[in-house]
């Protein structure tokens, strides 16, 4: 395969996905996390970074400029939703163009393509970002290991500071980093000192981080971790790993078809510390994941944690596989056939998340004729099965009521019976699940409330 008939695949597939970020942007920015942090952005003007996680600082990039240049609501909600794509579309062309890593670069956007769906809607995650660098990071050793040259000094500087931001960006990135240094440990076993070299460094910075810069947050999303002694030993009748057939067969089947590939390719060379390599890493995060949550959960926020079973298949199958095929046409077509049913599946998903904005709408609309317009809404007769979750409910509907009508709405969702009764008095300030803002405080550009009867409860 050449370069440029890479680069020309690869282009075309993320511009065709930032036109979709940009057809869809409110269905991605009317959602929950995104909203909250858009809120936040723009009432103080700086970054949002949450339970220390600093790689999100290229995506918040974006619509904190904008706001300083005093562009729109819809202006910043837009480029906030292409900026998550325009950041793995900058990563390709850093990783192909910059560092000349043809293979790492492919490697690259068949993970961005291969899995995403409902993830493609729920964009905040920070676990994606934390990736993007850690591929910058594996191509950067790649060449290294590749080329029989020493490390400069450079390699050494870049490389601190990516692993310094794949550690704080996302905790599970603990699991592509150690698959990707055990597979470079077999494929170049005789340059261990640069491996062992890397892994210290990424370990010693994680250890720091676990010790000083703990988080609730990041403690409480590993709690689930205990349930590898209490539900033992009834672990295939978890209904996560139900969940998780149900997915691989409708939405991951390329993961599947991948992973098939790479065992029986390796089998049949011989490459047994591959296949284990491989299978223990596939299954057991797999394990790990669907016995943190059981029950299961929302399919947009599990996705988004099984995206690493995409690295674990990806990176090897560059490597081992494709190399293998010798008619580049071939190679073309494997490639372009999973851009193309990936951009389709994003689009067919898309229904589920406009279905969610539109029930929104209809709220504001069925409301704005009230002569209290400030409402606090029972969860009981909410649909949740399209709403999923509704504690980000007064950031969704601020955004939507200002994008759309002009006027910003302060609505809230309770979850719990007058959970927001104390609230009723509040005239002149907007409630959310974690604050209350005076709109005296509240840049007027983007926080258009001028409604200052009370609260009202309604069913």
């Amino acid at each position: 395969m050449t370069k440029y008939k890479i680069l020309f695949i690869a282009s075309l597939t993320f511009l065709t996905l930032i036109t979709l970020s940009f057809f869809y942007y409110k269905e991605r920015t009317c959602f929950l996390d995104i909203s909250y942090h858009l809120f936040h952005i723009l009432k103080d003007g700086d970054f949002a970074i949450q339970n220390k996680r600093f790689g999100a600082f290229f995506t918040q990039l974006f619509p904190l400029l904008g706001s300083k240049f005093g562009a729109s609501l819809n202006s910043i909600a837009i480029a906030y939703s292409m900026s998550f794509v325009i950041l793995h579309f900058l990563t390709f062309i850093f990783i192909h163009l910059g560092i000349k890593n043809s293979k790492i670069s492919i490697a690259y956007i068949l993970f961005v393509m291969i899995m995403t769906t409902h993830s493609f809607y729920w964009i905040q995650s920070e676990l994606p970002q934390a990736l993007s660098f850690l591929f910058i990071l594996i191509a950067l050793l790649d060449n290294i290991l590749n080329r029989d040259i020493a490390p400069s000094p450079y390699f050494w500087s870049f490389s601190c500071v990516l692993i310094f931001l794949v550690c704080f960006t996302h905790p599970l990135t603990i699991f592509p980093f150690s698959f990707a240094l055990i597979y470079y440990h077999i494929l170049y076993s005789s340059k261990r000192k640069i491996i062992y070299s890397i892994g210290l460094f990424y370990f010693s910075i994680l250890i720091i981080k676990s010790l000083f810069f703990k988080t609730p947050y990041d403690n409480q999303a590993m709690g689930g971790i205990k349930n590898i002694a209490t539900l033992f030993p009834n672990y295939f009748s978890l209904q996560s790993n139900k969940n998780l057939l149900y997915y691989f067969v409708h939405d991951y089947y390329f993961v599947i078809i991948l992973l098939i590939v790479l065992l029986v390719y390796c089998f049949k060379q011989c490459q047994y510390k591959k296949i284990f390599l491989l299978s223990s890493f596939f299954v057991g995060y797999c394990f790990l994941i669907n016995v943190s949550y059981p029950n299961g959960a929302d399919q947009f926020y599990l996705e988004n944690q099984y995206l690493i079973l995409a690295f674990f298949v990806c990176l090897p199958f560059t490597f081992e596989v494709l190399p293998q095929i010798k008619n580049s046409k071939i190679q073309y077509g494997i490639l372009c056939t999973i851009f193309a049913i990936g951009i389709f599946r994003i689009i067919n998903t898309h229904q589920f998340y406009t279905d969610r904005l539109n029930w929104n709408r209809n709220l504001l609309s069925r409301t704005e004729g009230l002569p209290n317009k400030k409402l606090v809404i029972s969860s009981s007769n909410i649909p949740k099965d399209t709403l999923l979750m509704t504690w980000g409910s007064s950031y969704e509907l601020w955004i939507l009521s200002t994008m759309e009508k002009g006027v910003s709405r302060s609505i809230i969702i309770e979850e719990i019976e007058n959970e927001f009764d104390w609230a009723f008095p509040a005239n002149k300030s907007f409630i959310s699940k974690w604050g209350t803002f005076d709109y005296a405080t509240l840049n007027k550009k983007y926080f258009v409330f001028t409604d200052t009867t009370s609260y009202f409860k309604t069913q």
